[in-house]
């Protein structure tokens, strides 16, 4: 199964680690890890307006969709 995670991206659920707020970028590590992590990163004006990030077992994808959203998401494809 595939999680739609914005931009015609879809992310298979069995790679998925763990959805995340954009606001966690915010603390030095997770910044540092998300830095030097290979990652779909979007154009720094995009960035912004990015509310999750999304880290796998390949790379980190970064998404305009609330993290709650996603979430629901992933719990309903379990149902």
């Amino acid at each position: 199964m595939y999680l739609h995670i914005g931009d015609s991206k879809v992310v298979a659920l069995n790679d998925i680690i763990g959805v995340f707020n954009m606001k966690l970028k915010e603390n030095q590590v997770n910044a540092k890890f998300l830095n030097s992590s290979p990652h779909d990163k979007p154009y720094k004006k995009e960035e912004e307006a990015c509310n999750s990030f999304i880290v796998t077992n390949k790379k980190v994808y970064y998404s305009h969709i609330a993290p709650l959203t996603l979430q629901k998401r992933i719990e309903h494809k379990w149902e």
